[in-house]
This record gives C-alpha cells, structure tokens and sequence, in this order.
C-alpha cells in the first residue's frame, strides 16, 4: 500500500496544457467515481486550482495505478499521452507526503506563503470525503495537512507581510485611517489593477465610489458589483470633499492630477488627511502632491517595492518551513507504518 501523486502545476505545465486538465467543481465527483469505476486507486482525491491538477490516491499495485492514472488524464483532456508525461509528475512516499504538507502550507505556490490554496485543499479532501472516495490513509494525511499548514503559520514567518500591491495598498491606507469603514474610494479608470485595489479596499470596509474617463458604461458595471456609484469623470471633481482614497489607473499619457489641483482640494477638505494610489504607466498624478500636508502619494514602483521586500522576507522563512514539513513527514509515515506496516 503505498500513497500517490500525480499531476502537473505551473512549474510543469503552460496554461495551455492546464486549462485542458483544469476540472471544475461541478465535475469532480463524475470524475472521482469513473476514476473508482476503472479501479484507478483504492482510495482517491483531486485537487484542481488554476495553477494545479493533482490526483492524491492509495494503491498497492503502484506501477499499474500510476499508467493508469496518467492515460485517464490523458483521455480527459484530449491530449497526446507521450506529450502529457513530459509535464506530469509522480510522486510516491514519503515524497508524495512531503509535497501534500508543502501544497497546503503554501510553500509550493506561485506567491509564497499564499492563503488560498489552505482552503482549497481543505474543500478538496472534504468533498473527496463526503462522496467516500477516501479512506483511513487519505483522511488522515489530509487531516494532517491542514494541521501542518496552521502549524507553520504559526511558527514561522510564511504568511507574514502582504505581497500583492493591492493588499500592500489595503495595509498603508489602514496605517492612515485606522478602520476603513467610513473611508470613499474614488477610482478613476477601471483597468484589472485598480479594479483589485478597490476591490480589496471595498472588502475591508471602504466605500466605492467609482469613475471612468473613457468607459462610463465599465465604470457602471463595477460600481454595481460594489455597491458603489459611477460619476462622469468630468464631474468627479465636485466629490472631492468626501473622498478619502484615490486610486488612478487611466491610459492617459500626461499627467491628469496636478499639485494646484490637490491643493485646492486640500483647502476644500479643511486640510482632511488624503491617500492617493497612482498605478499608471505613465504616472497620472504629479509626484510634486507629495509636499502637500496630509497628503500621501505611492506609486507602482513603491507598492512594487514594498512587496517585493515582503516577498523576500517569506521566502526568508522557507528553509525554517521545510525542515518543519520534512519533520512532519517523518511523523505521518512512522504512524502509516505503525497502522499498515508500510
């Protein structure tokens, strides 16, 4: 009896080879059973996010589980076997543990140290339960899992510091205005990256309020998503006195915000504190607000950087997780060879 894994992620694969093996929820359990109805395993989970597909199983006949697995992958998503293999990988124990402990902990993600991929593991073995594809092995190694992952965030420093720049944003508007509960967003333009800023801001509290110069109806589209409101970008001027946070992401090739501007509308705000974002390439604001009281201006390079540092220092963290994973490892085979004399 022996644990198993095999699939791809986005070190292995292009997107295009994992867009075809990328199953949606409401396909797992059709393909869990075929997966049981062909004997592929005795017990058996996938897990299958943008960046993974991996099948988790326990078999006893290894070789012939492991050829079998692969051509069902190949048959699901219309693909060459000879070439599927070169972008799949096959782990076996206690390495296949090793790699569990690492995915769910965050260590093998594209984002070090990222949060989502816990949870997806956790929905992952919870419905491969439900629907009784797993047994004693799998429920305990992904039990475990989830125990390893909270382990390691809580004694290292993996999931410390923000590493993307919309977060980055959330935190230092949070350093200026505490809460963000009664704080107006003000966004001018809605390309992918502000729409994440405010999004983000919006999922701490912040108020949306939303502004397109050149795409009203996109500008509407979002504001309904979030509750907010879309104003002509040639009257957004009029709001100032209630914004809090600006966040400017337009396509315009000059600048849109000068110092002038800023400055009138500091005296309009009686000097209220104002935090703007300039995410544009080329920049939208005039870096000459900066000198303006009350007045906190970043640009993409300094969110850029910010996160940068951050990343740099979860991935400080690493050796210290691994060799926490590694002794978890060894924890979870001494207990398999224990129960199974594996």
């Amino acid at each position: 009896m022996e644990i198993l894994v095999v699939g791809l992620n986005h070190k292995t694969a292009p997107v295009e080879v994992r867009e075809r093996l990328s199953i949606p929820s409401h396909k797992t359990g059709e393909f869990l059973r075929t997966m049981g109805e062909r004997g592929i395993f005795n017990e058996r989970l996938l897990l299958s996010t943008c960046n993974r597909t991996e099948i988790y199983g326990v078999e006893k006949q290894a070789n012939g589980a492991i050829d079998a697995a692969k051509r069902f992958l190949s048959e699901y998503g219309r693909l060459d076997l000879k070439t599927l293999e070169d972008k799949l990988y096959v782990l076996r124990q206690p390495h296949s543990v090793e790699h569990l402990f690492s995915v769910a902990s965050g260590l093998d993600s594209m984002v070090v140290g990222e949060t989502e991929i816990t949870g997806q593991v956790k929905d992952a073995y919870l419905f491969a339960q439900k629907n009784q594809q797993t047994g004693k092995v799998l429920n305990a190694l992904f039990q475990r899992s989830l125990r390893v992952a909270k382990n390691l965030r809580t004694h290292t420093g993996i999931g410390a510091k923000k590493v993307s720049v919309a977060s980055v944003a959330v935190e230092l508007a949070e350093k200026i205005f505490g809460k963000l509960e009664k704080t107006k967003v003000l966004v001018i333009g809605t390309g992918q990256m502000s729409t994440q800023v405010v999004k983000a801001m919006v999922a701490r509290g912040a108020q949306p309020l939303i502004v397109s110069s050149r795409h009203f109806d996109r500008a509407r589209e979002l504001a309904a998503e979030l509750g907010g409101e879309a104003v002509l970008y040639a009257h957004y001027e009029h709001r100032m006195k209630d914004v809090d946070i600006i966040i400017a992401a337009t396509e315009a090739p000059r600048l849109i915000i000068h110092e002038d501007q800023a400055r009138r509308w500091m005296r309009e705000r009686h000097e209220k504190p104002l935090f703007m974002i300039d995410i544009a390439v080329p920049r939208n604001i005039d870096t000459a607000v900066e000198k303006l009281d009350n007045v906190y201006l970043y640009n993409i390079d300094d969110l850029s950087g910010i996160t940068e540092k951050n990343l740099a220092f979860r991935e400080s963290q690493i050796e210290n997780c691994f060799d926490l994973v590694k002794a978890q490892t060894g924890h979870y085979m001494n207990w398999l060879c224990k129960e199974f004399g594996a």
